[in-house]
C-alpha cells in the first residue's frame, strides 16, 4: 500500500490540510494528519475547526472535510497512520510551519519502511488560479480553485451577473481569508445556491468604538451584516456595539456562536443600558453577565459539560422564525464554553428576545431571534461549518434573502 506525503510550505492556517484532502478525494484515499501547533498569539482561531465526534483541529480542515464530502478525524500519531496505510492508501498533509513534533515525519517514514508502505512524496505550488501539485503537466487544472473570497474549491466558482449584494462581516480580513475561512466560504456558498453576486466587507471589530450614531451610519448602507464567531475576546465589544445599531436600525443580522452571544448582549443593553452588560469571558467585571461558564452548572439534562463540542442535536422553538429554516431534527457543530444566563432570559424576552432553539434538554438556549425585526438571527453553534457549495446552511440562505429583501425596500426595515 502507499502513504502519500503532500507537501505544502505555507504559514496560513487556512491552507491545512487543504491540498491533501483534495487529492485524496480525487485519489480515493484515506486522510490522516499529524497533530498541528500554532502561533495562537498570531492567529487566534487557528484551530477553530470542530471535529464531528468532539475536539477542536486546524481550521483549514474545513476544505478537506469539503473535498472529501465527509468529517474529518482528528489527528493521528505516525504509528497511527501507518497502520492505516498498510490496510489501504493514505494521504497526509505535511505543514512544516505547523508540526507539533519536528520528528513526526522522520518517525513516519521509518514506521512506514518497517511496515513495508510504499512512501510518495508530493509538493504543492500555488498558481494564479489555486493550489496545484509541482510534478503536474503545465496544462493541468489546479487541484483546488481559488475564488476571490480566498476559497478552495475542487471546481471553480461561477460569477453571477447583477449587481452585488454588500454584507458587512464584522471581522478583520486576514483571520477571515488566512486564518478561519468557513464563515466566508458559508457566505459564498449561500450567495451561490440563490444566484447572487455578493461583496463582502471586511470591519475589524477594534475599529467599531465611536458614537452610536457613527457606527449605524457606517453600517446602514450595508444589505446585511454576519457577526462570526472566534476566539478573541478583543472582538467583543465592538460585535455588540454593530449588533446594537443593526438591532435599532433594522439591517439584517447574523450571528455564529460568538456572534449570537454579542447579538444577545444588544439585546441586553436595550434591557439594561448600553455597556452595562457583556459576555463573562470578555468581561468579568461586568455588572451583568449575559453569557456564564456551563462548567458547574445544570441543564435539562443534567450537568452541563465544561466544553460542549462535536455535532449536536439542535431543538428548534415551534412557532419561531427559526424552525421554519431550519431542517427537521437538526444537527450543528458546536464549540463552546459558555452559555446564555438563564436568569436573563426574561428580562432579555421582555426587552424583544425570543428563544428559538435549545440544546441538552433545554438547559441551554442554542438559537435566538428577534421576531419585531427584519432579520435578527444567530445560533450557538456554528451553522458556517455545516456548509458547503450546492448545500448551504439554511440559516446563511434565509440571512442573504432577508439582506437582499433590505436592498429592494428598505424602508420596510
Amino acid at each position: 500500500m502507499t502513504l502519500t506525503l503532500v507537501l505544502d510550505d505555507t504559514d496560513l492556517p487556512a491552507r491545512f490540510g487543504a491540498a491533501a484532502g483534495a487529492l485524496a478525494a480525487a485519489e480515493g484515499t484515506a486522510f490522516h494528519h499529524l497533530p498541528a501547533r500554532f502561533d495562537t498569539a498570531r492567529d487566534a482561531d487557528a484551530a477553530q475547526y470542530v471535529y464531528a465526534a468532539g475536539g477542536l483541529g486546524p481550521s483549514g480542515l474545513v476544505w478537506a472535510e469539503r473535498a472529501l464530502g465527509r468529517p474529518v478525524q482528528a489527528a493521528s500519531s505516525p504509528a497511527g497512520i501507518v497502520a492505516a496505510a498498510a490496510a489501504g492508501p493514505v494521504t497526509v498533509p505535511l505543514h512544516p510551519a505547523f508540526l507539533a513534533d519536528g520528528e513526526a515525519v522522520a518517525a513516519l517514514e521509518r514506521a512506514a519502511a518497517d511496515a513495508g508502505v510504499a512512501v510518495r512524496r508530493v509538493t504543492v505550488v500555488e498558481t494564479a488560479e489555486g493550489l496545484a501539485l509541482a510534478d503536474a503537466p503545465g496544462a493541468a487544472p489546479p487541484l483546488l480553485w481559488r475564488d476571490r473570497f480566498g476559497g478552495l474549491h475542487t471546481s471553480a466558482r461561477a460569477e453571477p451577473g447583477g449587481p452585488a449584494l454588500a454584507i458587512a462581516l464584522i471581522g478583520a480580513e486576514r483571520d477571515h481569508r488566512d486564518v478561519y475561512p468557513a464563515a466566508v466560504a458559508s457566505l459564498a456558498d449561500a450567495a451561490e445556491h440563490l444566484g447572487i453576486a455578493l461583496d463582502v466587507h471586511f470591519v475589524p471589530p477594534p475599529g467599531l468604538d465611536g458614537a452610536p450614531e457613527a457606527i449605524a451610519a457606517r453600517l446602514r448602507g450595508f444589505a446585511g451584516v454576519l457577526l462570526p464567531g472566534g476566539s478573541d475576546m478583543a472582538n467583543v465589544p465592538g460585535q455588540i456595539r454593530a449588533a446594537a445599531a443593526t438591532l435599532a436600525h433594522g439591517v439584517p443580522t447574523v450571528g455564529l456562536c460568538l456572534g449570537m452571544q454579542t447579538m444577545s448582549t444588544a439585546v441586553a443593553w436595550r434591557a439594561f443600558g448600553a455597556a452595562v452588560a457583556s459576555l463573562a469571558e470578555a468581561d468579568p467585571a461586568a455588572p451583568i453577565k449575559t453569557f456564564v461558564a456551563m462548567a458547574g452548572t445544570s441543564g435539562g439534562d443534567g450537568p452541563l459539560p465544561e466544553h460542549r463540542t462535536g455535532d449536536q442535536p439542535v431543538a428548534p422553538v415551534a412557532g419561531s422564525r427559526l424552525a421554519a429554516v431550519l431542517p427537521r431534527a437538526p444537527v450543528i457543530r458546536c464549540n463552546h464554553r459558555f452559555h446564555l444566563a438563564p436568569a436573563l432570559v426574561p428580562e432579555l424576552e421582555r426587552a424583544g428576545l425570543r428563544v428559538a432553539a435549545t440544546g441538552c434538554g433545554g438547559g441551554i438556549v442554542d438559537a435566538v431571534e428577534v421576531p419585531d425585526h427584519p432579520f435578527f438571527m444567530g445560533m450557538q453553534g456554528h451553522p458556517e461549518l455545516g456548509t458547503r457549495r450546492g448545500a448551504p446552511h439554511p440559516l446563511l440562505v434565509a440571512f442573504l434573502t432577508a439582506a437582499a429583501r433590505h436592498v429592494r425596500n428598505p424602508a420596510a426595515a
